[in-house]
């Protein structure tokens, strides 16, 4: 159903557009298109196609998150990377969505954290938390809208905590938002799984775990602990202790 739809209208918009194509063409030969007439044929074709192209890309958009969704297809072989770095680097590359919606994004860091991780993963994860954001979080009325990204080791584990100042969540809402294809911004072209490919990057990948804090009115806060020592993610050091024979 979620990829009919899209598809469906894109469907619908070109063959509309190749009626209309059909119909100029006979004007033509018949002699009788006039000025007016070809623009109102090309202003029906462009419609059309903008329609087509917008639908289109929504259901590619789709089709990537369901490959998201699988995470052996969407891992990557785990490198070096100082995670404040990579984290930084993914807000960089998304800054155009956070322009658009008015949010400023701060990371904050304690130190430097040099490991070996699947860095892929750890970018699904930042981009749907901070996209998750600035979809949801705040209302047209917000002021200043805030998303702040702070990263730590505790013990064994990696910590990345990601917060916002915006509406929050009533608990019916945050009792399901982990599961697939929940949305509440179906009509603003919400899939609903970006946080469900979060949770599962989360905690199949990463065999790590996942916290959310929130109340209306209140903001939300998502709290992620990444183990140290999985196939995703270990310490520069014991990587390399791990390869000397």
């Amino acid at each position: 159903h979620e990829i009919n739809t899209p598809v469906g209208v894109a469907v619908t918009a070109v063959s509309h557009a190749s009626d209309r194509v059909q119909a100029l063409d006979r004007d033509l030969q018949a002699g009788t298109l006039t000025r007016g007439g070809m623009r109102a044929y090309v202003a029906d074709v462009q419609e059309a196609l903008d329609l087509a192209l917008a639908n289109l890309e929504r259901g590619a958009r789709l089709v990537t998150s369901f490959k998201m969704v699988a995470v052996d297809q969407s891992s990557e072989t785990p490198r070096h990377a100082v995670v404040e770095n990579l984290i930084a680097d993914v807000v960089a590359s998304l800054r155009p969505v956070t322009r658009r919606a008015s949010v400023q994004v701060e990371v904050q860091a304690a130190g430097r954290t040099s490991v070996v991780v699947d860095a892929g993963a750890v970018s699904q994860i930042v981009t749907n938390l901070v996209q998750n954001a600035c979809v949801h979080a705040f209302t047209e009325t917000t002021g200043e809208r805030l998303v702040d990204i702070r990263v730590h080791t505790e013990g064994r584990h990696l910590v990345l905590i990601v917060s916002d100042n915006g509406r929050g969540m009533p608990d019916d809402v945050a009792s399901r938002v982990f599961e697939p294809f929940f949305t509440t911004e179906r009509a603003r072209g919400g899939s609903g799984l970006g946080m469900h490919i979060v949770h599962t990057l989360v905690t199949q990948r990463f065999l790590g775990t996942i916290d959310l804090e929130t109340a209306p009115g209140q903001g939300a806060r998502w709290s992620l602990r990444l183990p140290f020592g999985t196939n995703a993610l270990h310490p520069v050091q014991e990587a390399i202790l791990a390869a000397d024979p």
